[in-house]
């Protein structure tokens, strides 16, 4: 028997909506055998660039064979496309707005088309229930249309991008716990160095007293900054997208 196809989710909708539901709703729908797996629906609201970073974790785990549906779309609706990107062996559904963007820069991409296929009735604004979802479903069903891709030129992507030197940071994410995850990998940096004057990097936050700045690498393999107790993004003031002056 063939394995039964995995649907990762990922959105801005939090879980106080019916979004996530009908999304689930219209998978389940076109492939009832399916293994639904939610990434997160708590990227804060059209932040791409989160959205993005939380994507390329997701394909960092996930097996090949792996159907993804990304919809973090500030341009729900409009004339920008929707997309298929093979990444490690993956399938990527999601708007055409960078939302891709981290996955490539640190997987590569083996393929992007754009989805034309279209049911027959479509609402205005909720793309990923009416479009994205069933057309993830039917691939893993393997029902969907032969002319549901077509070939696609370059894709939308995001200014941002793994450092190659500290002057190059930035900010890619901030987790729950309020810790920043920066574009700087790992391997920029050594245990016992001294970060812009605020943070010395350390094997873990643990290692550093409470309410300390800490810098260290996080399970991404980049350079994460935290406070051991505390919220490094509400300490420093620090939101994603933003540049970080590193010495």
């Amino acid at each position: 028997m063939a394995p039964r196809p995995i649907i990762t989710l990922l959105s801005d909708f939090g879980t106080a909506d019916a979004y996530v539901a009908e999304m689930k709703a219209a998978i389940l729908t076109h492939c009832p055998e399916a293994i639904l797996v939610d990434v997160t629906h708590a990227i804060p609201r059209h932040d791409i660039t989160a959205g993005s970073f939380a994507m390329e974790r997701a394909i960092a785990a996930f097996p090949p064979g792996t159907i993804h549906v990304a919809v973090v779309d500030p341009g729900d609706g409009s004339a920008r496309k929707l997309i298929v990107a093979t990444i490690r062996g993956q399938f990527v559904f999601a708007p055409d707005n960078g939302l891709i963007t981290w996955a490539v820069r640190r997987h590569g991409c083996e393929a992007t088309e754009e989805l034309v296929w279209r049911p027959p009735n479509v609402g205005n604004t909720f793309q990923g229930r009416d479009i994205l979802a069933p057309a993830a479903a039917m691939t893993g069903a393997g029902t969907i249309a032969e002319n549901a891709l077509q070939p696609l030129g370059p894709v939308m992507m995001l200014p941002i991008k793994p450092a190659t030197t500290l002057a190059e940071a930035q900010v890619l994410a901030i987790d729950g716990f309020g810790n920043v995850i920066t574009n700087v990998p790992g391997d920029l940096v050594k245990i016992g160095q001294r970060l812009g004057g605020r943070a010395t990097v350390a094997r873990t936050f643990a290692d550093a007293p409470p309410r300390t700045a800490v810098a260290y690498v996080g399970s991404s393999g980049l350079v994460e900054l935290a406070i051991n107790g505390d919220s490094a993004a509400k300490k420093f003031r620090l939101k994603v997208g933003q540049k970080l002056k590193i010495q």
